[in-house]
């Protein structure tokens, strides 16, 4: 029994150390019908040198005004499709990434943004000496994280 549990913490310990890139949205402001989202690329226990990815969305609930790529590194945003609930997003450098912020994405809303269904996806991701990030290491997410914090005239449990 002793070894099954060293080996079963062994085994966790390398999971949790596992290199690994996951993409998440933030809401950082906005009203109710006005969004900032920042879209974050983190690299775990990885030096992260390249990725690329595509966030969609209902674009009858968000219409994008902006998309603009982070200046971290070489960072590009490709909001072509925009109008029918696409961004591509791509990143690279050949030093490592110093922030996480890859895209930051103006728009206006047509109703509540979690009626936009936003998913972003990694399709590929690699570290500085060029090694890819096996696709089980690449975490995409659904939905929009909230930055917004209610204010003091702001009743408790009320978002602005």
């Amino acid at each position: 029994l002793v070894a099954t549990a060293a080996t079963a913490a062994s085994a966790a310990s390398a999971v949790a150390t596992a290199p690994a890139v996951r993409v998440r949205v933030v809401r950082e402001s906005g009203a109710p019908d006005r969004a900032v989202l920042v879209m974050h690329v983190e690299g775990r226990a990885v030096a992260l040198g390249s990725y690329q990815g595509t966030m969609t969305f209902d674009p009858a609930v968000l219409r994008v005004d902006s998309a603009i790529a982070g200046r971290d590194g070489f960072r590009f945003v490709n909001a072509n499709q925009a109008g029918k609930g696409s961004i591509r997003f791509a990143g690279f450098t050949a030093t490592g990434f110093k922030g996480t912020d890859a895209v930051r994405i103006v728009a206006r809303l047509s109703g509540a943004l979690e009626q936009s269904r936003i998913v972003a996806t990694l399709e590929v991701a690699g570290d500085i000496d060029g090694r890819r990030i096996p696709d089980a290491a690449l975490q995409g997410t659904t939905g929009v994280e909230s930055a917004v914090r209610p204010s003091a005239s702001t009743p408790a449990g009320k978002r602005p």
